[in-house]
């Protein structure tokens, strides 16, 4: 098989989830196919994403970019106007996929679109202007033009199906994966100490780790917090780890308005290496969110063996199986409680054990063998 593969989301500073899950998804691709040609391409007028592409070339993926084109021009070109994305590069792949919910006009081949979650359609008021203007504009159409879908979470799936009225058959969930080679559990509890140090966090913690932003459902993590705070005084301080997002003032001013700001963290960014031994070094990992298409986090705490807590929402359940303490995300209450049960060594214990053994259930190389599977069923319809 030829297959070319749109590599743009991998080459942005600071990779968003879906660059991260593309760059899983070559490497994956990397070491399970020697076989079939593989075509990375990508838009680079004036040569500066070079240097990062070179990371994926390798053996039988080739570098295949159009220089003279700009890709952010494209995609407002083509969202009006239906000039063909094969003009550009001149490949001849048998399949070609895009991985960022955008499926320009008339690529060459049969065609896979990456649709990571419907959140345009169920949480708008949760995000910026552009994004959701741009995915208001052409989520429909590419869902129209792509051969076949993928997304991560049978809940994603039942949720394009439902606002989109896509075929259930046209599309094929292939999971997320932590990686095991970063995130395992570390037994030097003082190089955990250490990094938790860096960010102004001593002593023990609940962790947050993501943007801040409303539909992580930090406000009411904080409110719980003050809750359980109230219950029992020993209790972990709250860290709130990750960049300030969208619409995130009042999160911020949040545990100053309950008088426990002396309790809670903001971090701020984390570094990329600190973030295993930051979810080592937690009591718990709290992910109370509204909304997720799959939820890497929780799935990267439970393989360092952190007890987590999540919501009952979207696809948390989904992601930690029968493990997790499930936490009403609209009440604060009932996140309060799972904060407080988690202390218990025995049910932390249980957790980390859990934990450990769901997250193990998950292999960036066995999804890239059902992305594979379905690059074969493609060729040979």
């Amino acid at each position: 098989m030829k297959i070319a593969l749109n590599i743009q989301p991998v080459l942005h500073s600071g990779k968003s989830g879906v660059g991260f899950f593309e760059h899983e998804m070559i490497r994956a691709l990397q070491r399970t196919d020697k076989s079939d040609d593989f075509y990375l391409q990508y838009f680079d007028l004036k040569g500066t994403k070079e240097n990062d592409a070179r990371v994926y070339e390798k053996d039988n993926f080739r570098l295949a970019p159009c220089r003279w084109f700009n890709a952010t021009v494209y995609l407002m070109l083509w969202s009006l106007l239906p000039v063909p994305y094969r003009i550009f590069f001149k490949e001849k792949p048998d399949i070609t996929m895009f991985f960022n919910y955008y499926h320009p006009p008339f690529p060459r081949g049969k065609s896979v679109l990456v649709v990571f979650d419907t959140v345009v359609k169920d949480f708008p008021e949760t995000m910026n202007f552009k994004t959701k203007f741009m995915l208001g504009l052409t989520l429909m159409p590419s869902i129209k033009r792509a051969d076949r879908i993928i997304t991560t979470s049978e809940y994603s799936k039942i949720r394009i199906v439902k606002h989109y009225g896509c075929d259930p058959c046209k599309i094929t969930v292939i999971p997320c994966a932590a990686d095991r080679k970063k995130f395992f559990p570390v037994p030097d509890k003082d190089k955990c100490r250490a990094a938790a140090k860096k960010y102004g966090v001593e002593g023990e913690y609940y962790l947050y780790l993501g943007n801040i932003e409303p539909r992580k459902n930090i406000s009411r993590l904080i409110e719980a917090y003050s809750i359980a705070l109230k219950q029992r005084t020993d209790i972990p301080k709250l860290v709130l780890a990750g960049i300030k997002a969208w619409q995130s003032d009042a999160i911020f001013s949040r545990a100053k308005e309950l008088g426990i700001d002396d309790h809670v963290i903001f971090t701020g960014y984390i570094d990329d290496d600190d973030v295993p031994l930051l979810m080592n070094g937690a009591k718990a990992f709290c992910f109370p969110s509204l909304y997720e298409g799959f939820g890497m986090p929780p799935l990267e705490a439970m393989a360092c063996g952190t007890p987590v807590i999540v919501s009952t929402a979207s696809s948390l359940p989904e992601v930690t199986g029968e493990c997790g303490l499930k936490a009403d995300p609209y009440d604060p209450d009932s996140i309060a409680r799972a904060m407080l049960d988690i202390l218990d060594p025995d049910e932390a214990k249980r957790q980390s054990e859990m934990g450990i053994i769901q997250a193990g259930k998950f292999s960036w190389d066995k999804s890239a063998e059902m992305l594979l599977n379905v690059f074969k069923e493609l060729c040979n319809e």
